[in-house]
């Protein structure tokens, strides 16, 4: 089974424990500070240094932060371009990016919640933060059976907030984003609350311009239309630079927002998340 690691840069607010900073005190070994034993310190604990430095003469315990579990959510595109099969097959890169998550944060303790969105939310597809360990088997049947069809859109994404956790939590927002910029933005936006990830999954197919020149039919990968253009030098030119321009408009969103975003291009490659997190601590 495929697994990354991730981290966060903020303290959980989550009572379960878990492998994150976090904000509740309990069994832990980050040192936070004093507290009266009468005030329901840890016996345990006993400071017999800060109960004599003490001016009032009163037992003082040790109290430390308790590390803890946090929310973990995928957030997946389900529109019609994720099921493109270029160079690779974008819809089981989805599969295998879902399982390996599920398994990643049932490893590091965490809850998992998966959400899925084509022209709506998928209600049936669905999975509320849990730590079961046969969330992965569930999630493994459902994503098997819905492979998007043609002509969805990702319109529900703009609703999703609603269905992720109250509380801050870490969120992958997994798609091509072959959508205008501002709805991305204000999607992300939507998600203000969340540490989101921006993962975009692109196909080496739809950052490739084919070489030499002539007639060329052209497929939406969304609304499946079809086009005839004449490639030459001049086009081919004004397609490479539309790539990269929008290559530096979703790095320059996301990066106002919070995170630069994942490409992944090509395979699936559990590493390359791994070394993401690390460059961005």
């Amino acid at each position: 089974m495929d697994e990354f690691h991730y981290r966060i840069g903020w303290r959980s607010r989550g009572h379960l424990p878990g492998a994150h900073r976090g904000l509740q005190t309990g069994a832990g070994f980050e040192f936070v500070g004093n507290r009266n034993l009468t005030d329901g310190g840890d016996a345990r604990r006993l400071d017999i240094r800060a109960s004599l430095r003490d001016p009032f003469e009163r037992w003082q315990v040790r109290v430390f932060a308790q590390r803890s579990a946090v929310p973990v959510v995928l957030l997946a595109d389900l529109s019609a371009s994720m099921a493109v099969q270029g160079r690779f097959d974008k819809w089981e890169i989805v599969q295998r990016f879902a399982q390996a998550l599920a398994w990643s944060t049932g490893r590091n303790g965490d809850l998992f919640a998966f959400v899925g969105c084509d022209d709506r939310v998928r209600e049936d597809l669905y999975i509320a933060p849990t730590q079961r360990r046969s969330a992965l088997l569930e999630l493994g049947t459902r994503l098997t059976a819905a492979r998007p069809s043609a002509r969805q859109g990702a319109q529900g994404l703009l609703d999703a907030a609603a269905w992720l956790p109250s509380r801050r939590s870490l969120v992958f927002l997994l798609s091509d984003f072959h959508f205008p910029a501002a709805m991305a933005a204000s999607v992300i936006d939507s998600l203000r609350i969340h540490d989101v990830v921006p993962v975009v999954l692109w196909d080496p197919v739809e950052t490739h311009v084919p070489r030499g020149s002539g007639l060329l039919r052209l497929q939406d990968s969304e609304t499946g239309r079809q086009r005839l253009v004449w490639l030459r030098p001049a086009l081919r030119e004004r397609w490479l630079q539309a790539i990269a321009q929008r290559r530096d408009e979703l790095q320059r969103l996301c990066d106002s927002r919070g995170r630069p975003p994942l490409f992944l291009e090509g395979a699936f490659d559990a590493d390359r998340i791994t070394r993401y997190f690390h460059a961005a601590g």
